[in-house]
């Protein structure tokens, strides 16, 4: 403690919210020493400690300066009396009770770029370089507090250059936990698919960039787990990658340059910002042409995902090879392999060599994925994982509390103290492999949060596997409603209160009545949720094999509204009859009010997309369509006691085939005439707050479109942007539908 000198006072300050791993000791230091301040600065469970002591003047200076800094935190200022310090110092971390933040991983920033690329400096071509403003963080910590010690860098003892820097408070990677050089810190090898060892260090490197010029496919260990990686100029690899990874149409990937990615892709200063930004995200971005090299690497998509290179690697490898594919380095649907063992288990018969490095993983993070809406700064997150988590959204949950989330695009999330922690991307519950990484990841969540909750939520799906394991778990588990979660889920991000009327548009969930829900409205007053509307029930034969098979959503949509004569062509070469049939008999044909579904009938009608090969490849490849074939007008549709009959609409797309109009014209007023129900409804209500969630309205097109009509109608419109509004994002909601379920008993 500190001792006050004549005309000197003392400060004490705590620190709560992400103080560690952003350099935000080191910041403290230069800020304590710049006004000639003694005391020490620490981290704790909580987030830090501070403790200056000097003129009240330079006191006022510091708190200013603290305050101004843009780290997310909260400070508590008390006077003290304390004991004499002769100078300022960062002292040894307190073990406390853990409640503070822990940082995610951050890009590789210029000054480290610049480095990397100088001949002259002693970390050139180094592919491991970092500093307290960049590099890996959440990928290495085993435990909090964010120190040396407690990450997968406690294995390397840094050299005397490297300690200088750490204990230099005048130097960028002063207390830079990740520090290190090719003298101490990791390093690249090279292996074969049988895994013989090749070469190492700046050979590794070499010999990687001269295979992938070859046409060669490498497995490439990055921050957060490996990825399958190839020229993506080299169309013919670019095709046996797909081959290899039984992936046909499903886009990929590419990470590219500022410069390179602009030749591609239209790019608005809100997307480039993005790119540019330290989470380094994937962004989906309208292409500018259909040339062979972009259509084999998106196919039936107008939008190309682009990420500019985040790690040191990264950067190396673009600097020889400008466009390269960066896909996820798993087998299908299965969790991202970040060991070696993982990964020669996995993908070997995918890659012909493997780029690896002995910095482990401690956990493993997909790249994220976000989408802006045409021209403006809104945001949506389709994948929330590395760069974004683990920081958290803040919310008024007041109780602690596990949410599973779903079984398909799995990311679960823990409450506490009012914050919501959102675990990186998990996948489909429905594979083993996932299973086991979400029961891994919730252990480590639990670990990191310092937090033993009494009580879980789940889907109230009776067969989701998220459901068993809170079961399994927990004592106490309360039960949300699938499409009720996604509209929480807006409501908790918001902090809305009053009446919200919602407009839910998903594949599937499960739903009160035990039906397939997925085209709901929903109204939320005196902090209850009640199923206003919604379309009309329609069968799926042969259940969820209609997400895969979508021309059978087409010929039961048909069939419900009897139009089976006006049957496109295209469609006969299937089994339609057996369809009919286990329609009429009820066989293995749950009803559904998705709109998800409808979307993919729609594509299935006009050709488009008869059957998909991953998750809603239909109903985007009919989005794309619009681009060239804009047009205002829409469909005829009956809705009556808030039920959406869509009879009039498949009659007028039939009439519009049979006249040979364009595919793209009929998505476009397709599309206009979901807006126009939206529209219609909300006028209906009148209830001013809109909130707009589940996977459909990923559609660009169509939130966007929503959005400007409700907006210039006067209503208020929220969707999710700091958590997915698809499945990802359920879990936000769940916690706030079981808070409410305890404030209302």
């Amino acid at each position: 403690m500190l001792k006050t000198s004549k005309g000197n006072k003392s400060l004490s300050i705590e620190v709560s919210g992400t103080a560690q791993g952003l350099g935000f000791r080191p910041f403290v230091y230069n800020l304590a020493v710049e006004n000639n301040l003694t005391g020490f600065v620490r981290n704790t469970g909580l987030g830090a400690q501070i403790a200056v002591c000097g003129k009240e003047s330079s006191l006022k200076k510091f708190v200013a300066g603290l305050k101004k800094s843009g780290f997310d935190a909260k400070y508590t200022i008390k006077k003290t009396i304390q004991t004499k310090c002769a100078s300022f110092k960062i002292i040894k971390s307190k073990n406390t009770e853990i409640t503070s933040d822990f940082p995610q991983d951050l890009a590789l920033c210029d000054d480290c770029r610049k480095e990397l690329f100088s001949s002259s400096d002693r970390r050139h071509s180094y592919p491991f370089i970092n500093c307290i403003k960049c590099g890996p963080r959440f990928s290495i910590i085993k435990k909090l507090p964010y120190d040396r010690k407690n990450t997968v860098m406690d294995k390397f003892v840094l050299c005397g250059d490297c300690l200088q820097e750490y204990n230099n408070s005048s130097n960028r990677r002063f207390h830079a936990q990740p520090n290190a050089c090719g003298k101490c810190g990791p390093q690249l090898s090279l292996f074969n698919a049988d895994k013989k060892l090749l070469s190492r260090r700046d050979e590794a490197l070499c010999d990687a960039v001269r295979l992938l010029k070859k046409g060669k496919i490498l497995a490439v260990k990055s921050i957060g787990g490996y990825h399958l990686c190839c020229d993506a100029s080299n169309l013919n690899t670019v095709k046996k990658l797909r081959k290899r990874k039984q992936r046909p149409y499903k886009p990929f990937a590419v990470m590219a340059d500022i410069k390179t990615a602009e030749k591609l892709c239209f790019i608005n200063k809100y997307e480039k910002a993005e790119l540019l930004s330290k989470s380094a995200p994937i962004a989906l971005l309208k292409k500018k042409n259909n040339m062979a090299m972009l259509d084999t690497l998106a196919p039936d998509n107008s939008s190309l995902g682009i990420m500019l290179p985040y790690a040191p690697l990264h950067h190396l490898l673009t600097a020889k090879i400008p466009l390269l594919v960066m896909t996820s380095g798993n087998k299908s649907d299965e969790p991202i392999s970040a060991t070696e063992k993982e990964a020669f288990l996995n993908l070997r018969e995918i890659a012909d060599y493997f780029l690896t490095h002995n910095r482990d993983i401690e956990n493993r993070l997909d790249d994220s994925i976000v989408k802006f809406l045409p021209g403006c700064k809104e945001k949506i997150i389709i994948r929330r994982s590395r760069g974004y988590v683990p920081v958290p959204v803040k919310t008024g949950i007041s109780a602690d509390m596990f949410a599973a989330g779903g079984d398909l695009k799995n990311n679960f999330c823990f409450v506490r103290k009012g914050n919501a922690y959102l675990s990186q991307y998990a996948g489909d519950l429905e594979e083993n492999a996932n299973l086991k990484f979400y029961d891994e990841s919730v252990n480590k969540m639990k670990s990191f949060l310092d937090i033993n909750p009494k009580m879980a939520v789940c889907d109230a799906h009776p067969a989701y596997h998220s459901r068993a394991y809170a079961e399994k778990h927990y004592k106490k588990v309360n039960f949300a409603l699938h499409h009720y979660a996604h509209m929480a889920s807006v409501i908790a991000e918001h902090n809305l209160s009053g009446n919200v009327l919602g407009f839910i548009f998903d594949g599937n969930g499960y739903g009160e009545d035990g039906n397939i829900w997925g085209g709901e409205f929903i109204l939320y007053s005196r902090k209850k949720f009640k199923r206003a509307g919604h379309l009309d029930y329609f069968q799926l034969p042969g259940g969820d094999i209609c997400t895969k098979e979508v021309w059978r959503c087409a010929v039961s949509l048909l069939y419900k509204y009897d139009l089976l004569e006006n049957m496109p062509e295209h469609l006969k070469k299937y089994d339609y009859k057996t369809i009919i049939k286990m329609a009429e008999n009820n066989i293995n044909s749950p009803l559904s009010s998705s709109i998800g579904r409808v979307f993919d009938a729609v594509a299935a009608l006009t050709g488009i997309k008869n059957v998909s090969t991953f998750e809603a490849e239909a109903a985007v490849a009919l989005e794309s369509t619009i681009a060239a074939h804009k047009t205002p007008s829409c469909y005829k549709y009956d809705m009556e006691s808030g039920i959406i009959n869509i009879s009039k609409l498949l009659k007028g797309i039939l009439n519009d085939i049979e006249k040979g109009v364009l595919a793209g014209v009929i998505s476009s007023k397709f599309h206009n005439t979901v807006v126009d129900i939206v529209v219609k409804t909300a006028m209906k209500y009148k209830i001013k707050k809109i909130a707009l969630g589940g996977g459909v309205f990923q559609n660009i097109y169509l939130l966007n479109a929503v959005r400007k009509k409700l907006l210039s109608l006067g209503f208020d419109i929220y969707y999710n942007k700091q958590i997915p509004l698809n499945d990802g994002g359920i879990c936000l909601g769940q916690a706030y539908m079981s808070n409410l379920f305890m404030k209302n008993k």
